[in-house]
């Protein structure tokens, strides 16, 4: 059977089922309670802020209402903001989002106020199970928010923003979840790619991560404009094809869309199934070094063409999220392996973190498996690995600490627990 919304909507939308959906709280059995999504998101800000974002997988499989669109900048800006509520478990409140967040997608304020008042147009359909019967939920997302008169570019004035109670029960009560990566999201450039990426990166690593699409659910998923590319080969390349080109240059997975798991009915194709790989360590490295790279070029990359390009200025390169930072030792070991660095070694240090120091620098911290391999990587190939480091992240991490395991206490000299 394809796969359709309803399969992993659950409950917590509220929909009366004679005369449209209800605005008030829902009054659910488990209305008081937070799923799993409340809980992981809270946490995921707490360690990691944002970069790294939670957003209900009943969000993902959502689509615009009555054929609308919401543009890229919306798309992201919305996940940014789903991302914050959830850092308090999506409590109905007035939430307060520092533009420089979102400033590197907006650039002017009277664009950042623009995507949000998209949002506030906008609504949303879910379909799920609900009082055992299948209903189609259309949300409304934002309930208020606040422009100021005088636009200043400046990133100290935030944006105060609220959602409505039916969105943000649909949050709190849900059990799965898409974290998607910040610095990832915010490099992708097109709204059927930014789709299919939140999709992938909610199933990628499930045990089952195929997903079987009927055309017209893979058509509203994807925002693809009502009416727009009506044959399903126009289909294929102007967006499917393209997004999913985009989204392997990126993420941490690989999607395809296999000719053998096509179903047609006689030459129209009706439904295609989307299968979904995490990437292996060699193809994690390269991802990782994609996205460091200027976007300048970055599409002749993906098709294949190389373009001549002026030296362009190193641009100052973000912290690493936690992802990135196994990815970008993967990256460093295969530099190092040329450095005649010996695999042993590099196999025995694992990531810890990237940290920044009291001096302000950014380091990489690793663990080593020994004690002997600590001692013979600081004594003999410290300097090595911090200069591969610093030309993989153009100058942003400029330093390395090699930590030793903790010796284990020799438990016959400890005294005997009493009784």
């Amino acid at each position: 059977m394809p796969y359709r919304p309803q399969d992993v909507a659950g409950p917590g939308i509220v929909i009366d089922m004679d005369g449209g959906m209800d605005t008030s709280v829902p009054a659910l059995a488990e209305e008081n309670a937070l799923g799993l999504t409340a809980k992981v998101a809270a946490a995921t800000f707490e360690r990691d802020g944002y970069k790294h974002l939670i957003k209900a997988a009943e969000a993902v499989y959502s689509y615009p209402a009555n054929g609308s669109r919401l543009s890229l900048p919306a798309q992201k800006m919305l996940n940014f903001m789903i991302h914050l509520a959830g850092s308090q478990n999506f409590a109905n409140k007035l939430y307060r989002l520092p533009k420089k967040v979102v400033r590197g997608n907006h650039k002017g304020n009277e664009r950042i106020f623009d995507a949000v008042k998209e949002i506030y147009e906008s609504s949303l359909v879910v379909i799920g199970p609900f009082r055992g019967r299948r209903s189609r939920a259309e949300l409304r997302i934002l309930s208020s928010y606040v422009r100021p008169e005088e636009e200043i570019e400046s990133d100290s004035a935030d944006i105060h923003f609220q959602f409505t109670d039916a969105f943000l029960e649909l949050q709190r009560a849900s059990k799965l979840w898409a974290r998607l990566s910040g610095p990832a999201m915010v490099k992708v450039t097109s709204t059927y790619a930014l789709k299919l990426y939140e999709i992938g990166m909610q199933r990628y690593q499930m045990d089952f991560p195929s997903l079987a699409l009927d055309i017209d659910t893979l058509r509203r998923l994807l925002n693809v404009p009502e009416g727009a590319y009506k044959d399903f080969g126009i289909l294929r390349t102007r967006t499917i094809d393209r997004a999913i080109a985009e989204v392997n240059q990126l993420a941490p997975f690989r999607v395809e869309m296999p000719e053998a798991k096509m179903v047609r009915r006689g030459r129209k194709v009706e439904e295609v199934t989307l299968d979904f790989f995490a990437k292996d360590e060699d193809e994690v490295a390269d991802t990782f070094l994609e996205r460091e790279r200027h976007s300048v070029g970055r599409r002749a990359r993906r098709i294949g063409k190389v373009e001549k390009l002026e030296p362009a200025a190193v641009e100052a390169t973000p912290l690493p999220d936690a992802d990135d930072a196994n990815a970008l030792w993967a990256a460093a070991r295969h530099a190092l392996l040329a450095k005649n660095v010996p695999a042993p070694l590099l196999r025995d240090l694992e990531v810890e973190r990237i940290e920044e120091t009291a001096r302000g620098e950014r380091r990489l911290v690793l663990v080593a498996g020994h004690p002997a391999t600590a001692q013979t990587a600081r004594m003999n190939h410290e300097p090595s690995i911090r200069s591969v480091l610093v030309s993989l992240t153009s100058g942003s991490i400029t330093g390395v600490e090699i930590v030793a395991p903790p010796r284990r206490k020799d438990r016959a000299a400890d005294p005997a627990p009493s009784a």
